[in-house]
């Protein structure tokens, strides 16, 4: 079995994103179209259209639901319609509506005052609202950015924070496309990775697990070396993994090196606690301490030359049994 085929183990979530928009859409919808892809995680223009709320989906534990399942009634696309607006195809254009957002506490949202947004994104599962971030919000973390932030370690890994919008892509698949199909949907994966490596390293303790396709890019990347100095640094037992066309000097880490599609097609980083993952007990505020009390990873695959195939998850079963694979077979 090769990571790829583990991978088709996993079913995801289908979620899509949404512009709620009182400037020009375009510039916005072209920036996250170049972001998010245009596959499994749908972007689409602002319109709203009915879902169907019977539909069954496969939730992270990999069971089949109802969609909603016995949560609270959810906040829908409808909601944030404004009656009698239609579009020219007779359907419904979404506007903000302050209030019903203030009514949904249970609804992820960032980006301060709703009253001065001009643009929200939403993460939608069918026609319910899952997350919300304000554009800056987005824009801070992915859409205004480039990688460069990330390999001269510009952006240090106390700065890296994941928007509710990105957030609420765990346990979601996504299909990503790197250069010269796309020059930004990338980012999302090194984003999320850096993320798992910050949960790792305010954890001090723990396991974390990282795919690196070449091993060079550990020293050739000042911002990559920073990180797993710094992470290493603190007791967090780390493993690299990847092609040894350059071993990292004086990291205090273990390599894995190979050549086989585990190792060239393959980008994961799995963190986990030091008693196994495990859903968080506490009721966590924030991404971070969930991931630090409970686990973490992302896992994504190189189906194709320079397209990219994964999910990444809190699911305590899943971090188990990614962990588990990687530690018996790379």
């Amino acid at each position: 079995m090769t990571l790829e085929q583990f991978l088709d183990r996993f079913d995801g979530l289908e979620r899509s994103v949404v512009i709620v928009n009182r400037t020009d859409p375009d510039p916005v919808l072209n920036m996250l179209v170049d972001t998010f892809g245009d596959d499994a995680v749908r972007v689409v223009d602002g319109r709203v259209t009915a879902g169907l709320r019977d539909r069954r989906v496969t939730d992270g534990a990999g069971t089949a639901g109802a969609a909603g399942g016995d949560r609270a009634p959810a906040l829908t696309a409808r909601e944030l319609a404004t009656t009698g607006v239609v579009d020219g195809n007779g359907e419904a254009v979404p506007s903000l509506d302050v209030e019903v957002l203030r009514r949904h506490e249970d609804v992820p949202f960032d980006g301060g005052d709703p009253d001065e947004i001009e643009n929200l994104v939403l993460l939608m599962e069918d026609d319910e609202v899952v997350a919300g971030s304000t554009l800056a919000e987005l824009g801070d973390a992915v859409l205004f950015v480039n990688s460069d932030l990330y390999v001269t370690g510009s952006r240090s890994l106390g700065d890296v924070d994941l928007p509710s919008v990105i957030s609420g892509l765990n346990d979601a698949t996504f299909t990503l496309r790197g250069y010269p199909e796309s020059n930004r949907q990338k980012l999302l994966l090194i984003t999320i990775s850096r993320f798992i490596e910050r949960v790792a390293w305010m954890a001090g303790d723990g396991t974390l697990r990282s795919s690196f396709q070449r091993l060079s890019r550990i020293d050739d990347e000042v911002g990559t070396r920073e990180v797993y100095d710094r992470v290493s640094g603190t007791g967090v037992d780390t493993h690299l993994y990847g092609v040894p066309d350059r071993l990292p000097a004086d990291l205090d880490a273990v390599v894995h090196a190979g050549n086989d599609p585990d190792f060239t097609d393959s980008w994961f980083v799995v963190f986990r606690p030091p008693e196994g993952p495990h859903p968080a007990q506490s009721d966590p505020d924030t991404d971070l301490e969930r991931g630090v009390e409970g686990g973490v990873g992302l896992l994504a695959v190189e189906t194709e030359p320079r397209v990219w195939r994964g999910l990444w998850t809190f699911d305590a079963d899943r971090i188990s049994r990614v962990n588990r694979y990687i530690e018996r077979n790379l």
